[in-house]
């Protein structure tokens, strides 16, 4: 089976789940650690062995007999399975708070992304920098994806404008767009959209804790 198909064929929970697996890995290869076992993965993360063994097992992590997982070698498949060894350059639209307090998170590159460029209409961010960051006018967004050859977007823009964007943005050829606008985007099968969900995430919280509460 191909790499691509492989990948076609794991589970959205799964892919989930890998980031969580290798926090733990890094943690254990910082104290030395060359093996570990699927139970004591389950101690640190609180997902079964068997559900452990089979999401590392899907991505092909390597194993020693009776041992477990190869602390090194898993992490070198786990980041090489959700592309997180290359790093992606991407751009931001709408540098705001939110936008903003995302241009200054600096754990992206450890996790493949980095934001080059920021857009805005607002001419107090126009020109100037956020966390090292140049933000553009929005209206020079063909010129700069095109000269810099981009092809991820992170959308923290107002719903009502967010469509208008996105169709720029693909007649521009962006592939992959990161949504924090609160809509459903619509895009062509060969661009994919990945939807935060600020207000649902929100929601679930306060149900969860009048949960608790009751």
């Amino acid at each position: 089976m191909s790499s691509v198909s492989a990948k076609k064929n794991i589970s959205t929970q799964t892919i989930r789940r890998l980031p969580q697996y290798l926090r733990v890995f890094y943690d254990l290869h910082e104290y030395g650690r060359s093996l570990v076992s699927s139970t004591d993965l389950a101690a640190e993360t609180h997902i079964l062995p068997i559900v452990i063994k089979k999401d590392l097992q899907s991505i092909g992590a390597p194993t020693k007999l009776r041992s477990g997982f190869k602390v090194k070698g898993t992490i070198e498949a786990i980041e090489d399975f959700l592309g997180w060894d290359n790093l992606n350059k991407a751009f931001l639209i709408g540098a705001g708070h939110l936008g903003a307090a995302l241009l200054g998170f600096s754990g992206f590159k450890n996790h493949g992304l980095e934001i080059v460029a920021a857009f805005d209409t607002n001419p107090e961010r126009v020109g100037q920098e956020i966390n090292g960051v140049a933000v553009y006018h929005t209206a020079q967004l063909k010129s700069i994806i095109k000269s810099k050859k981009l092809k991820i977007a992170v959308l923290t823009i107002p719903g009502a404008a967010a469509q208008g964007i996105t169709d720029t943005l693909v007649e521009c050829g962006v592939k992959a767009i990161w949504n924090f606008a609160p809509v459903k985007l619509s895009v062509p099968p060969s661009v994919a959209v990945q939807q935060e969900d600020i207000a649902s995430g929100l929601a679930e919280l306060c149900a969860k804790l009048k949960s608790k509460s009751s």
